[in-house]
Order: structure tokens, then sequence, then C-alpha cells
């Protein structure tokens, strides 16, 4: 899966603010600490404590800011279900492709079942 983030991981100070855009339908998780986000579009911020996961609506522009020191995660969304059916799909292609280069055809002219005629 392509990483959207250089850094998926972030240690923010207490009072640091972490600004993301584009992060729609990722899940932010707070591995330690205490923050919240300020969601564009949303009229409360989310808190978020210590072992707290939350995903990221609208067009994923949020601010994270830490109310203490804390260390936060940015997580890609899962693979919809037409993604994983069509790898399933690109999969199984290659493996027929591989089965279809190793079969060995002989013509029926080389082949003898008996004395030839």
């Amino acid at each position: 899966m392509e990483a959207k983030y250089a850094r998926p991981e972030w240690n923010l100070q207490a009072g640091g603010i972490l600004s993301i855009n584009d992060a729609s339908d990722w899940e932010v998780s707070l591995e330690s600490g205490h923050a919240w986000l300020t969601l564009e579009g949303y009229s409360q911020d989310k808190w978020l404590g210590a072992g707290d996961r939350f995903r990221v609506p609208g067009d994923g522009r949020m601010v994270i800011e830490a109310d203490r020191d804390s260390r936060i995660r940015l997580e890609p969304p899962p693979a919809s279900a037409l993604q994983r059916f069509l790898t399933r799909i690109e999969s199984g292609t290659r493996r027929f492709a591989r089965t279809v280069a190793s079969v060995t055809v002989y013509s029926a002219e080389r082949i003898s079942c008996g004395p030839a005629r």
C-alpha cells in the first residue's frame, strides 16, 4: 500500500500542533498522551486519550494539538472490497500465465504410439 505521509508517527510536546490535509478515512490513533482534533467543517473538537482511535471524516483536513506530551499515529484506510477483488484477480491472472508458460506442447507428429504406417 502506498504511503501518503513520509512520517506516519509524530511525537508532540504539550502545546505542540500538527496540521494535516487530505487524510479522509485515515485513522488517527493516540499511542500515549492526550490531544484534541479540530476538524474542518465540524463545530466541536474531538478529544483523544491514550489508546483512542478516530477515523477522519470529510475532506480530511484537521489540526491536532497535544494537551500533554503525546505520540500520534496515522494509519491508511483499509483497502476497499473492490481493491481486494481486483488484487485477487491480478494475482490469479499471474498464476495462470505462469502455468501456461510452463506447459510443454507436443505436436501429434512427434508422438509415436506404435509402428509407423
